[in-house]
């Protein structure tokens, strides 16, 4: 993976890198969760959409209103709906993805996401 460089830092830092460090800070403001425990979210979110654009997976997260969901979801159809790759820099707060079995385009907040696990 190629890695970037930010103009004032010495360090390289990966598209990947500099993205779970935005979502540590927001899941930060929004919660009281351990370091760790965010890490954990954000690796986790990253994987989930990096999958997504390939295959199905079944995600667990919060509803806004705090009522737990699982959902069928998939981002394959994601460049022929919206006519442009996925990518995950455009994630701030919500994570987009298509619900296989609401066959329609849904959203979830970062802040909410519980787990997945590929469909098989």
């Amino acid at each position: 993976m190629k890695k970037q460089t930010l103009g004032h830092q010495s360090n390289h830092v990966t598209k990947s890198e500099r993205v779970e460090n935005l979502w540590k800070k927001l899941i930060r403001q929004e919660t009281d969760l351990s370091d760790e425990t965010i890490a954990w979210m954000t690796k986790r979110i990253r994987l989930l959409t990096e999958y997504m654009a390939y295959g199905c997976a079944l995600i667990a997260y919060r509803k806004q209103n705090g009522e737990f969901y699982m959902a069928r979801a998939t981002l394959v159809y994601y460049e022929t709906c919206f006519h442009r790759k996925y990518d995950i820099e455009r994630i701030q707060r919500h994570v987009v993805y298509w619900d296989i079995e609401q066959q329609g385009w849904r959203t979830f907040q970062i802040e909410n996401f519980l787990e997945w696990k590929p469909m098989i």
